[in-house]
């Protein structure tokens, strides 16, 4: 698809590409490589293992993706994506769905505070457990409503 190189610039293509695949019925990647190289990746409803095609180009790449509406995505990362984060060390991993924007990164500070018991409803559960496990790996996680 082409070459980006500037960080902020890079932040800005993924927002960019949030927008236009955040209503496709199945999951699309968008993957901005250590080398600038930039790449889509299409999946079904509930992943896009085509990405693990990439390999080694995956390494330190910045990556963002949808989860469609019914999808099993519960409103945060899945195991999978937690271990695509780790396993290749990204630099960054965004997820976007109908209600919210979800972001995992290697700055161990930047990290959501769990919802209370009385605060818990259908869509913190998932929310709960990915902050326990960012904190476990040592690494950064958010999530916001979309704007």
């Amino acid at each position: 698809m082409g070459e980006i190189t500037d960080r902020k610039l890079v932040r800005a293509t993924l927002e960019y590409f949030e927008k236009q695949i955040a209503g496709y019925g199945v999951e699309n990647a968008i993957v901005i490589t250590d080398t600038n190289e930039v790449y889509r990746c299409v999946g079904d409803k509930n992943g896009v293992t085509s990405i693990l095609e990439l390999g080694n180009k995956l390494r330190g790449a910045s990556v963002t993706h949808n989860h469609p509406i019914g999808s099993s995505n519960e409103y945060s990362f899945s195991g999978d994506d937690i271990n695509l984060f780790m396993k290749y060390n990204l630099k960054v991993l965004r997820g976007i769905d109908e209600k919210f924007v979800y972001e995992l990164n290697r700055n161990a500070l930047d990290i959501d505070d769990m919802f209370s018991v009385i605060d818990t409803d259908e869509f913190s559960s998932r929310h709960n457990k990915v902050i326990e496990k960012a904190e476990q790996l040592g690494i950064g996680y958010r999530r916001w409503k979309r704007g």
